[in-house]
């Protein structure tokens, strides 16, 4: 199906998987020119130009008046500080299908569960020392770990795989990732230990081949970026007797000044991809695994106060979700253009 798309993007790819082996661990220094990034600064501190501003103004054109594009174009081309405390939010059921387990207000990293007649699929499973965080939201969802079938990493950073080594160990879930994402966990120098909250290396993602379940279908795009081995997930959700089809990108890039400038122009390549799989398979819902640039918790306030008859406030029509993903591009490639060309 992506076969066209698939050729263009594996050769970034490679170009991603040799960035990260040592973006990983230089991951403080900033990608814009050898100056230190402050801890939670998002953008580089070099001075825009009139290319970085016609970035600007072209993601504020497809931003617009509405207020979840706003807070994508302010948080994205504006300097924002990325590690600044967010609202401890509750888990809240947001389709018949689709729980939201928050996790942490630290980059409010978000866990999503989604049920089957055959048990749950997990996309993520939290963020270190919030174990128990994660575990109260299944009781007050009322929905049972043990049922936890899958475990499913948007990418194989510790605050989106901590805590599915317990569900590995107690309920025997499986846990997935891509290859170059489970090599980017386990280097050859980094061996599994007792006590690492590491899962063992288990099933591998690959984009053309769904993970399913219980009739749950997740589709795999292939989005390496901000690791080698990112993904994205493209699966149905319903309302009633409506079902939709919720995206999600597993891997965004929130710190653009840790990045060197081949690794964003590879995020570029890959949110390309990806819009051109979601377009095709129509996708309606917008959620994120770090849900502190697409307003989230204002829309779990509506989701509350909801009344019959009123839409559901994650969803989001292929054209407004095309430009949610354009604000992003326009963002990154204003942070491009300001650095030297050698960068």
């Amino acid at each position: 199906m992506f076969k066209r798309v698939i050729a263009g993007v594996v050769p970034g790819f490679m170009l991603g998987a040799c960035f990260f082996a040592f973006g990983v661990g230089a991951f403080g220094q900033a990608g814009a020119g050898g100056k230190k990034a402050d801890a939670g600064r998002n953008l580089s501190d070099l001075p825009d130009n009139p290319q970085s501003i016609a970035h600007q103004n072209a993601a504020k054109k497809m931003a617009g008046d509405d207020p979840v594009l706003n807070r994508v174009w302010t948080f994205f081309c504006t300097v924002n500080d990325i590690n600044k405390p967010g609202l401890d939010l509750e888990g809240m059921k947001v389709f018949d299908n689709l729980y939201a387990l928050t996790s942490s207000p630290f980059q409010q990293t978000t866990v999503w569960a989604i049920t089957t007649p055959d048990g749950i699929i997990m996309i993520d499973s939290g963020e270190q020392g919030r174990q128990q965080k994660v575990l109260d939201g299944f009781q007050k969802l009322g929905l049972d770990p043990s049922k936890v079938k899958y475990i499913l990493l948007g990418h194989g950073h510790g605050d989106h795989y901590a805590n599915s080594a317990y569900f590995q160990e107690k309920y025997g879930t499986r846990v997935a990732t891509t290859a170059a994402d489970w090599d980017m966990m386990f280097p050859a120098d980094k061996p599994l230990k007792q006590n690492d909250d590491r899962p063992h290396r288990d099933l591998v993602l690959k984009e053309g081949q769904p993970i399913t379940l219980g009739g749950e279908t997740i589709n795999i795009i292939e989005i390496p970026g901000h690791t080698p081995g990112s993904v994205a997930f493209i699966f149905n959700v319903k309302e009633g007797n409506t079902t939709h089809v919720a995206g999600m990108y597993g891997g965004t890039i929130l710190g653009q000044n840790r990045i060197t400038t081949d690794g964003l122009k590879q995020y570029l390549r890959s949110v390309d991809h990806y819009l051109e799989a979601a377009k095709k398979m129509n996708v309606d819902v917008e959620i994120q695994n770090h849900a502190l640039f697409d307003e989230t918790p204002a829309r779990f306030e509506k989701l509350k106060a909801r009344k019959p008859g009123e839409p559901n406030p994650f969803l989001m029509p292929i054209a407004k979700y095309t430009n949610f993903w354009g604000i992003v591009s326009e963002c990154i490639e204003a942070e491009i253009s300001r650095r030297p060309a050698s960068n």
